[in-house]
């Protein structure tokens, strides 16, 4: 599946119910330019979000900002229903003129939202509303759902200050990936390889190999390479470094490579995602 998302438009704001049926891995991209939230309604699910794995059930939210890698595989046998919305950084930004830049920002740090059980009647109805407002488009159904995201994004805040993403207990397992995920992060600069990752881990390298896909459903090296095009977006949209320079800066030591890896990523080369951003 394609990594990126400059090939997908950006939605203003988006409201979409989806269901599933059984276990399955979810295709879709590994990231993408627009901040990303779902609500599990039904079922269950484990989102790699970033650096970390997370186990989510009914009530639960998962909180994906613009640029961040993820993934989502279905759990439950059953019926798995997900109320998803999607919106824009500028969309995000006239929130901003409401909330405050620095309350945004807490309500869409990444990972794992549950909202209490007396809450959840009213965090369903308010969902629902924001669903037939969008699928019908009455008078002033947008400026509606913004009212209603806006809502959603201070109860979200309220939530997470309750808990402070209060997981229970972690798996070794999880714990190890999370490490994994962190130390990549850490060195993009680097030359990093599979083996030189598990003798850091003092793990196998098919071994490392085979619970990194199996925890996160992103192959290693592809989610090395979907950090180091994530790093090069940041740095061509906020620095003044010229390509070869940022193609070094992530770690890729071919600025060729750089170019055709970006372009497979995002439908455009370098210089032309700079243009246009």
């Amino acid at each position: 599946m394609g990594m990126a998302s400059a090939r997908q438009a950006v939605p203003d704001l988006r409201v979409l119910k989806t269901i599933r049926t059984g276990a399955q891995e979810e295709e879709t991209e590994r990231f993408h330019s627009f901040h990303e939230m779902f609500y599990v309604a039904e079922g269950s699910c484990s989102v790699f979000i970033g650096q970390r794995v997370h186990r989510l059930k009914k009530g639960d939210f998962a909180v994906i900002p613009a640029g961040t890698v993820h993934r989502t595989d279905y759990l439950s046998a059953g019926q798995n229903t997900k109320i998803v919305l999607s919106f824009s950084k500028r969309t995000a930004r006239e929130i901003d003129q409401f909330l405050g830049e620095e309350l945004t920002a807490r309500s869409l740090r990444p990972g794992r939202i549950r909202s209490p059980l007396q809450r959840q009647e009213a965090v369903g109805l308010l969902l629902n509303r924001m669903l037939y407002e969008y699928e019908n488009q009455p008078a002033h159904a947008h400026s509606f759902c913004k009212a209603c995201l806006t809502e959603l994004l201070i109860s979200l805040i309220r939530y997470r200050e309750g808990e402070e993403e209060a997981d229970g207990l972690v798996s070794p397992e999880d714990e190890r990936i999370r490490a994994v995920a962190e130390y990549i992060s850490a060195h993009l600069q680097e030359d990093l390889t599979l083996p030189q990752l598990a003798e850091v881990f003092a793990l196998s390298p098919s071994h490392l190999s085979r619970t990194f896909h199996a925890a996160t459903g992103i192959p290693l090296r592809e989610y090395l390479v979907n950090l180091r095009i994530q790093k090069a977006m940041e740095l061509l949209l906020n620095t003044e470094k010229n390509i070869t320079e940022i193609s070094g800066l992530c770690g890729f030591r071919d600025s060729n490579y750089f170019g055709d890896a970006f372009r497979k990523a995002t439908g455009l080369s370098p210089r032309d995602w700079r243009k246009n951003a």
